[in-house]
């Protein structure tokens, strides 16, 4: 009997220093510094977001040109130059498939 009361005595005077340890160290929180290190590359093949290197040099180079407002349009002009004749004769193709159609069955 005595081994259960001795027992118990230990029980009951871890829980009082356990108590007294609670209360004497106050809640610390670590803060959170952000570094700027990253961790991950999270430019991940195949997502939406992902730009290859490659690209992305590329487009900063196009960045860095200064072009003037004659420049721009000059270039803009050169590629509609070059679009438009290839989607006139799409436009037309698609044009005389539907008046073949409607004539057939008509």
């Amino acid at each position: 009997m005595s081994n259960f009361k001795e027992a118990d005595q230990i029980v009951q005077r871890n829980k009082v220093e356990d108590e007294a340890e609670a209360k004497k160290a106050p809640n610390k929180k670590n803060e959170f510094i952000d570094d700027g290190r990253s961790i991950a590359d999270m430019n991940i093949e195949g997502f939406s977001w992902y730009t290859p290197n490659k690209y992305s040099t590329e487009r900063k180079n196009l960045s860095d040109l200064k072009l003037t407002k004659k420049e721009r349009m000059a270039m803009i002009f050169g590629a509609l130059q070059a679009i438009l004749p290839v989607a006139i004769i799409m436009i037309l193709l698609l044009f005389g498939v539907f008046l073949l159609i409607s004539f057939w069955l008509s």
